[in-house]
């Protein structure tokens, strides 16, 4: 027992000797262990707090720029559905909320000891985009009116044009084309008149140079008459007394020589008087052909124009746009209403236009008419001057009887020259007459003069009611608000960096007559028929920027007008031309002015109505037969109708479609297809949104940002060893840095709508 005590005591002596030895050994090892664990426990501290102050300065950020997006302009979004920064000022709301944040939940530091406390050196809240930008706005306004466009609407509008869409196609074709071979047909006839005009000029110059008095159409005899028949039965007299001469006493013989000589003298004067008399007439008649022959060659060229429009009639690429309407109708969308085989008949019509063509046979008969009266001039001088010849070796050898009977035939020749010559170019004139029968086809010229007389009549209606709207007197205070938005607009599209159109500040003109507003319209149609296909191909931007416009903006009341269109009195009109009053028309046509934009848009609207309504003209007007007197007839039809209609706009704000389409369409509805006309999506046009939206709200887009980015400089104390962690820092190993006994580190977070 006792030695088992003694050995137990021998081994804690060893132990204590161990543990407490006086060299000192253990106790430096234990320091420099506990000293590794502290420092890097130490250090992990400190690491853990700076990521953890990362991620809660990151949340401190974020959580604040979305403070600050929170604070948008009302007004804005209420009124036009756009989101940008407005309210409190946003670099002190971001410095509010990162201290807010900084402080942690109240009472969060009374109970405990917070292991990450951070103080905010300083902040940063910069703009990094602006609402007046056009990619911004433009993203906007499509995200929007991604939700809230009347999509199913605008189909149906759109829908609606799809029943008119073959016979309106045909209807263009047809109208273009007569069009442009009336003004050709009419130039070639003015040419053809010419022609005739000259011929008939030839004739009278004929009939005016002396000839026919000096050929008898009675046959005469009288030997002291001054003709060629007279002359001729006085040769005989003339031949007696020649022979009788040397007779004759010598006393007689000198008063005989007189008389013959005044015989000599008087036949040499007339057939002088009558070559040349001849001869004028010839080169005149010569000049009057050529000048016909040139006027007949530039009709015949005006007829191969002709030609060329009958064989190019189908192929025109603007077409396109109703033949995308017309393939809508396989969906099912609208049952076609227009009458069976109306789209044919007018295609007929059009086909019919090759009548106006004359052949070239034709312009070759004429010209060998032509040559023919000049043949017939050139006869008349040629049996002049035989006459001439005849009578004049008559004189200087007298033969008995011989030259007498010589006289007697050059006479006769000389008179069925111009007889024929008569018969044919001047009385009857069965040549000319013929011709003018030709020409001018019966009563054609007059019933087509009869109604170009009427469409004049009711084209000065709608002149006067188109130009009324340019003439409306202006107010000063009207004018200084396009003036102002005509500096917003501008200075957007600087901002932008794009470059203004001057087509902006230019007017809208009218059609100087008829023909040429019907061509006009026919070409608005055209692209109007193309936008509708493009909605029905869902083109998404067109659309939901014309919707946009329609219903953000205001448009021009119709009835605004009814004192014009009724009473011609623009004094009321004048004062509802603000700009108020006409935003989505000054949007799609942008015209700084403060008519203009209304005078466009209800010109277009008069454009559109007369197409479609000169189209139901062409087929009622397809009995006509003649291609001219149908297209008169359509126009007289179409004009008549459109003035009904935009009467009809300002009593009910809407009119028919067509006759064959029993809907009913208001001027809105033709806005929205004249915004995807013209396409409300491109620069200029988002230019003048923003510039009427800044000039009536007092905001400039431009300084209206719609995404931030914050940015916060940030510090935090460290507790254990910074200067190992300024080694680790410049090791790379840290986001932010050390300074003296602190970490610092900067947070830069962005957000927008």
């Amino acid at each position: 027992m006792e030695k088992k005590e003694a050995r137990r005591d021998r081994k804690d002596i060893a132990k204590y000797r161990l543990l407490f030895r006086e060299d000192g050994a253990v106790t430096v090892f234990s320091v420099i262990v506990l000293s590794t664990l502290l420092l890097f426990f130490s250090l992990l501290i400190d690491y853990a707090r700076i990521a953890a102050l990362h991620k809660l300065t990151e949340d401190a950020v974020r959580s604040s720029v979305r403070s600050v997006l929170s604070a948008y302009d009302t007004n804005l979004y209420e009124k036009y559905g756009l989101f940008g920064r407005g309210g409190t000022e946003g670099q002190k709301l971001f410095a509010e909320v990162l201290a807010a944040n900084g402080e942690g939940p109240e009472g969060s530091d009374q109970n405990g000891m917070r292991m990450v406390r951070y103080k905010l050196e300083s902040s940063t809240l910069l703009a990094a985009s602006f609402l007046g930008s056009h990619d911004v706005f433009a993203r906007q306004v499509l995200e929007e009116m991604k939700y809230k466009a009347p999509i199913d609407f605008t189909l149906e509008l759109a829908a609606k044009f799809v029943p008119i869409a073959g016979a309106m196609k045909e209807a263009s074709v047809t109208v273009n084309l007569l069009e442009s071979m009336r003004s050709l047909y009419e130039k070639r006839e003015a040419h053809l008149d010419r022609v005739l005009e000259l011929q008939k000029q030839s004739a009278s110059e004929v009939e005016a140079s002396g000839i026919p008095e000096m050929i008898p159409i009675q046959l005469q005899s009288a030997a002291g008459d001054h003709t060629a028949y007279g002359l001729a039965s006085g040769y005989f007299n003339y031949e007696a007394k020649v022979r009788q001469l040397e007779t004759q006493p010598a006393a007689d013989q000198d008063k005989a020589a007189k008389e013959i000589e005044a015989l000599e003298d008087k036949m040499k004067m007339f057939g002088n008087e009558i070559s040349r008399s001849s001869d004028v007439m010839l080169k005149q008649a010569v000049k009057r052909q050529e000048e016909a022959t040139k006027e007949l060659e530039a009709a015949r060229l005006l007829n191969e124009e002709m030609l060329l429009l009958v064989q190019q009639a189908d192929g025109q690429p603007e077409h396109a746009g109703y033949d995308a309407v017309s393939e809508a109708a396989a969906g099912g969308l609208e049952p076609n209403e227009v009458p069976a085989g109306a789209a044919a008949d007018i295609k007929q019509m059009k086909e019919a236009a090759d009548e106006l063509v004359k052949t070239e046979e034709w312009f070759t008969d004429y010209k060998k008419e032509l040559e023919g009266q000049g043949a017939a001039a050139a006869d008349i001088e040629r049996a002049a001057a035989g006459f001439q010849t005849i009578s004049l070796a008559a004189v200087s050898k007298p033969t008995p009887n011989a030259a007498g009977d010589q006289l007697d035939a050059g006479a006769a020749r000389l008179r069925r020259a111009y007889v024929s010559y008569e018969q044919n170019y001047i009385r009857p004139a069965s040549i000319l007459s013929h011709r003018r029968e030709s020409l001018e086809q019966g009563d054609l010229k007059k019933k087509l003069k009869q109604q170009e007389e009427q469409v004049g009549s009711l084209w000065k209606k709608a002149r006067s009611m188109l130009n009324g709207l340019n003439t409306v007197p202006q107010s000063e205070e009207h004018m200084q608000v396009f003036e102002q938005v005509r500096e917003l607009y501008h200075n957007n599209m600087l901002f932008n960096q794009q470059t203004t159109e001057a087509s902006q500040d230019v007017a809208f003109g009218v059609a100087g007559d008829a023909h040429e507003a019907v061509e006009r319209s026919t070409a608005l149609t055209g692209s109007l028929f193309t936008g509708i296909g493009n909605v029905l191909e869902r083109t998404r931007d067109t659309l939901y920027f014309g919707e946009y416009v329609v219903h953000r903006y205001s448009y021009f009341a119709p009835e605004h007008l009814r004192s014009l269109l009724v009473g011609g009195n623009s004094a009321e009109l004048s004062d509802a031309l603000k700009l108020q009053n006409q935003e989505a028309e000054y949007i799609i046509y942008g015209f700084h002015h403060p008519a203009a934009n209304i005078a466009a848009a209800y010109g277009e609207l008069f454009a559109a109505r007369l197409v479609i309504r000169t189209m139901e003209g062409l087929i009622e007007s397809r009995s006509l037969g003649h291609p001219l007197l149908i297209l008169s007839a359509a126009l007289i039809y179409g004009l008549e109708k459109t003035l009904e209609d935009m009467v009809a706009f300002t009593e009910q704000g809407s009119a028919p479609l067509s006759k064959y389409v029993k809907v009913d369409l208001s001027y809105t509805d033709y806005l929205r297809l004249f915004s995807l006309m013209h396409g409300a999506e491109d620069r200029s046009s988002m230019a003048r949104m923003i510039a009427v939206i800044e000039q009536k709200s007092g905001v400039v887009l431009s300084a209206v940002p719609i995404a931030v980015t914050g940015e916060a400089k940030i510090s935090m104390p460290l507790w254990f060893v910074p200067g190992v962690m300024r080694i680790i820092g410049g090791l790379g190993l840290l986001e932010g840095k050390v300074v003296g006994n602190r970490y610092e580190t900067t947070q830069t977070i962005g957000g927008s709508y």
